[in-house]
């Protein structure tokens, strides 16, 4: 993921789920819940609290830290979205003490991109940091994953106006964005919680990088634009071709450098290439088992990886393992290479033509003998 440091976390793939129900039949849709909290750095002040329901808003402001445990154990979210430092800078173990580090590596990382920012080690930051960081263990604790944002350099990357600049066109580029139900007088600490809960169902959806680092903190910001690695855009190239060998070897030198959910996604068209290698070869049993574990890396996926739909690739994913079954109980001749997926990602033209079976050409390259 474009931002990433190695040693960064994996991201929670939530309880997705996918039903095994033949295509054409419409699928049990399972609701995307995130709780956005733009958090005050005292509990006398409101802290603006918002529960996304796909892309259904509900606002409201609370006070104390036991309030909000309470509105998380009743919503239920995948994921929970914080705006306030949820860790120190290495080398404070206080945030009153005295000191020259004022800055994390995800702090450095926003300043890279020009995001404006206060440093933690600032005033009132401070006592935000301190109570961020006991709100996140005692969600942590009760099983939440919580992830830190920042919703004025969202607002930045998203091209929309932060709240201190232009209150009502913050509220119409959240609604531009598909947002349903802002209410026409949430206040502004509300409108910078939905804006945190966007970014977390955007990191649900493996639609945003992480800066930083896992030892120090990382800070969830949704990609400007839909970046695809090389390797992956190589990959969909030699499966457009019928060079499935090919594809999968820039899939599986990716795959080694990724982390969840593409990691899984990867994968899957790792073994969907060597699906295709057996198909044209008419090895059915080995089709079968890697159509299977297919579906297995797919059902562990978010709604989209890398600008595709995992379930319309699950759709295609079950009757292509029907066909296959009846291949082998011999009700079937041909193997329906016209269900091949296009494999177009979101943002990237696609080719005029492609081809379905292997083509001739796709072979490991010789060995040289030793």
């Amino acid at each position: 993921m474009p931002g990433v440091e190695p040693d960064s976390p994996k991201q929670h793939p939530g309880p997705w789920g996918s039903s095994d129900r033949p295509p054409g039949e419409p699928r049990e849709k399972k609701s995307l819940v995130v709780v956005g909290i733009d958090l005050s750095a005292e509990d006398r002040r409101p802290s603006g609290i918002c529960i996304l329901e796909d892309k259904d808003a509900t606002t409201r402001l609370l006070g104390a830290d036991a309030e909000i445990v309470d509105l998380v154990v009743q919503s239920g979210p995948q994921v929970v979205a914080v705006d306030a430092p949820l860790t120190r800078p290495i080398g404070r173990k206080r945030m009153d003490d005295r000191g020259t580090v004022h800055l994390r590596a995800c702090d450095r990382a926003l300043l890279e991109r020009k995001i404006r920012f206060l440093p933690i080690t600032l005033g009132g930051m401070r006592k935000l940091t301190e109570r961020g960081i006991r709100l996140r263990k005692r969600l942590e604790r009760l099983g939440f994953r919580v992830i830190e944002v920042y919703p004025g350099g969202a607002q930045d990357v998203m091209g929309i106006p932060r709240k201190q600049r232009d209150l009502e066109g913050l509220r119409e580029g959240l609604e531009r964005l598909g947002i349903r139900g802002i209410s026409a007088d949430a206040s502004d600490d509300e409108l910078d919680a939905v804006t945190c809960a966007w970014v977390g169902r955007l990191f649900l959806l493996g639609q945003a990088e992480l800066l930083g680092t896992r030892r120090e903190g990382l800070i969830v910001m949704p990609l400007p634009v839909q970046i695809y690695p090389e390797a992956f855009l190589q990959g969909v190239r030699e499966y457009w071709a019928g060079r499935y060998w090919h594809s999968h070897e820039h899939f599986e030198d990716l795959w080694r450098r990724s982390s969840d959910p593409h990691r899984s996604f990867l994968k899957a068209l790792i073994q969907w290439d060597a699906a295709f290698i057996h198909a044209d070869r008419g090895e059915w049993t080995g089709v079968a088992n890697l159509l299977s574990r297919v579906r297995r890396y797919l059902k562990q996926c978010p709604e989209v990886v890398f600008g595709l739909s995992v379930g319309e690739l699950l759709k295609t994913i079950e009757a292509m393992i029907r066909a296959v079954e009846e291949i082998r109980a011999g009700k079937r001749k041909k193997f329906p290479w016209r269900w091949k997926p296009r494999l177009v990602p979101e943002g990237v033209d696609g080719p005029v033509t492609w081809r379905l079976r292997r083509a001739r050409d796709d072979q490991p390259p010789s060995r040289a003998r030793t």
